[in-house]
């Protein structure tokens, strides 16, 4: 089955809804970065919360419209990142992709204890006209999902449940992943908030849901009973949009001394630079270094005069 996303609202359009399953994302993610089952389970739920996010946000022609997700816990995972765009697409990466954790008393992977139950979820919203908006909170579990509430409901001012699962077998292969977002947007009254976190507790987990064979509109059936409207709906993949030129901008934002001690090096051994997010390694020659170096020198001058 193709990952997809569905957005939704439900009680005549007092909730939203963003519901998505990114099972094959999420093995891509595994299989770029080879990481632990725990880590695994912590980068894959970045990235869907990452995607989950980025569906509110318009489709521009300025520029592309993105959310990047922070995850800086005092874990031995290390920061975790993930960007998403509206498009359907999201690329991830984690410090320490070896780190462990034991299992929790319940058997499951200990997501908490590779990221950590203190630190920074930063979330960056790109809406590709203006200028980015960026809103830092406590964590406040480390499992992800509960700490992406707290974000919505602290620093977006949208009381939110949050769900993100990642089913991880015993050979390292992600065979099940996805997540929802359901957003109270105003004039829900307590009783019917009451309802709709019963229907979230009574829905469980999505990879239990997943292995019974439901997906995103599954869950949305069983969390609003009453009905709802699908609004957005659309595939999801990974993509990380790296290529020469952006490695060479890249370089050139690490200033004059470094691109100059890349030029030695180049001297001794080959440079070549590896994407954090995709692991393609791109060759960079000495006489493209040099260029390099030639225009850093350059546009330093240029400001320097201006």
């Amino acid at each position: 089955m193709p990952d997809e996303l569905l957005r939704a609202v439900g009680l005549d359009g007092r909730v939203r809804a963003v519901a998505a399953s990114t099972t094959r994302t999420v093995e891509r993610l595994r299989v770029i970065h080879d990481p632990s089952p725990t880590v695994t389970a912590a980068l894959g739920r970045a990235a869907t919360a990452a995607l989950l996010l980025a569906a509110s946000l318009e489709k521009v022609t300025r520029r592309e419209p993105m959310v990047t997700l922070e995850i800086d816990g005092n874990g031995p995972a290390g920061r975790l990142l993930a960007t998403a765009s509206p498009a359907g697409w999201v690329r991830a990466t984690v410090g320490n992709p070896l780190a462990e954790a034991s299992l929790r008393k319940d058997g499951k992977l200990h997501v908490a204890g590779v990221v950590g139950d203190d630190g920074s979820f930063i979330v960056t919203r790109d809406p590709g006209i203006g200028e980015p908006y960026r809103g830092v909170v406590k964590l406040v579990s480390g499992e992800i999902a509960k700490d992406l509430a707290h974000y919505l409901t602290e620093s977006e001012q949208t009381p939110a449940a949050a769900a993100l699962g990642v089913f991880v077998v015993p050979e390292g292969r992600v065979r099940h992943a996805g997540g929802y977002i359901v957003q109270l947007l105003g004039g829900v009254s307590d009783a019917e908030a009451a309802e709709l976190a019963e229907s979230v507790t009574r829905l469980g987990t999505v990879t239990t849901r997943m292995r019974e064979g439901q997906g995103p509109e599954g869950w949305l059936e069983q969390l609003f009973p009453g009905g709802f409207q699908i609004v957005g709906q659309g595939p999801v993949c990974f993509r990380c949009g790296c290529s020469r030129d952006r490695v060479e901008r890249a370089v050139k934002l690490l200033g004059e001394n470094e691109v100059r001690s890349l030029l030695e090096e180049s001297l001794v051994n080959p440079v070549t630079l590896t994407c954090g997010f995709c692991k393609t390694a791109y060759s960079v020659a000495r006489d493209d270094l040099a260029r390099l170096l030639l225009e850093v020198e350059t546009e330093s001058k240029d400001l320097r005069k201006a």
